[in-house]
């Protein structure tokens, strides 16, 4: 894999680049307004011409995720009734997405498991979406304290997922391609190989900011030693999991969550008499009618059985079918929780109870 290097001067270049194949949705650091104050946050916004010039890369993960751009919040999936066959086709414009972190690229792997990877089981929607993605991808130059990919055995730095990743460095990027239209994007830019001491420089920004993450999360490790056993064997008792509590059921973890995907259907009336269209919508494990029967019975009724219920898929269910953690190390539930609950403390309570009861 060549590695090339990418003046800052020519980062709008690749940009302008990018947008004669499609919109181009980018991480992108910016103010945010309220009553009481204003505050620097990084979002996903549409990236036009306008701001080509003064485009930076930001250096650590969106606020928000990139999930909705194979699985929106809201659509249609049917119209009826229709004799009618809909046939779901590849457009030809795609959709780019500029700024992805590591932890970005993990989730799409993981929704591929569920949606693509099971032959007999494929969605059409993700999987038209899905194909019609550019990513570029950009390393952590820095971690939150809420960060802890590292525990799931990801880095702060992407190895695979993409079509492009971009190292920082001083005076611009060390650029790589990771698919064949990523080689043909890069063709048209004509750069300079990297040097050797500009390859030191990222392996060491790297190593940086991985240690740091090390550090940070060095007191949960043994938590997340074998998280399927743990919480498989803390499931039926809730000694361990006092952490939720405070859990209040507003699903901002799973709405945050980069790779969790329950959905439920509804129908409406349509524009013309006597048709009707169904819509997907994201739902989430932490509502109490989640898991709501006819008859009204509800097996996890309780905000203490749906809480645990969460860990459980993740780290149990989930990974007994693909054999990975439906978890990227993000730590936007974190940030986004109400209840100021800390997925690390929850695993590292149950681990403790279950050592104390071996």
């Amino acid at each position: 894999m060549n590695i090339y290097f990418l003046d800052d001067s020519k980062l709008s270049g690749l940009m302008r680049i990018l947008l004669g194949y499609g919109r181009v949705f980018a991480s992108t650091e910016r103010e945010v307004a309220s009553n009481r104050n204003s505050q620097s946050g990084i979002f996903v916004r549409e990236l036009t011409k306008e701001y080509l010039n003064s485009y930076r890369i930001p250096g650590f993960r969106a606020f928000d995720n990139f999930k909705s751009f194979v699985l929106p919040a809201r659509a249609k999936v049917a119209d009826y009734p229709d004799e009618k066959w809909i046939d779901i086709k590849k457009g030809k414009d795609k959709t780019i997405l500029v700024g992805l972190k590591a932890c970005d690229l993990a989730s799409f792997a993981i929704l591929d498991k569920v949606f693509l990877d099971d032959a007999d089981f494929v969605d059409p929607f993700y999987k038209k979406r899905r194909e019609s993605l550019i990513l570029v991808s950009s390393d952590c130059t820095y971690s939150s304290d809420n960060c802890f990919c590292n525990l799931l055995g990801n880095y702060p730095y992407a190895l695979k997922g993409f079509d492009i990743n971009l190292s920082e460095i001083d005076g611009g990027y060390l650029i790589e391609s990771g698919s064949s239209l990523g080689n043909k994007v890069l063709e048209g830019l004509s750069l300079p190989d990297a040097k050797e001491n500009q390859i030191s420089e990222r392996d060491k920004k790297r190593k940086k900011v991985l240690e740091k993450l090390q550090k940070t999360n060095s007191e949960f490790e043994k938590a997340f030693s074998g998280p399927d056993i743990l919480v498989s064997g803390a499931f039926d008792s809730d000694a361990g999991w006092d952490l939720g509590s405070t859990c209040v059921s507003c699903s901002a973890c799973t709405n945050v969550c980069p790779v969790c995907y329950c959905f439920t259907l509804f129908d409406r009336e349509g524009k013309k008499k006597e048709q009707y269209e169904r819509y997907m919508v994201w739902d989430s494990c932490q509502f109490k009618g989640f898991s709501q029967m006819a008859g009204g019975m509800n097996p996890r009724f309780s905000k203490m059985d749906q809480f645990k219920n969460r860990y459980y898929h993740k780290f149990f269910r989930f990974f007994k079918r693909y054999n990975i953690y439906k978890c990227t190390g993000c730590g936007r539930c974190i940030d986004n929780c109400l209840g100021d609950i800390d997925m690390r403390e929850v695993l590292s309570g149950a681990y403790a109870y279950s050592g104390k009861n071996k």
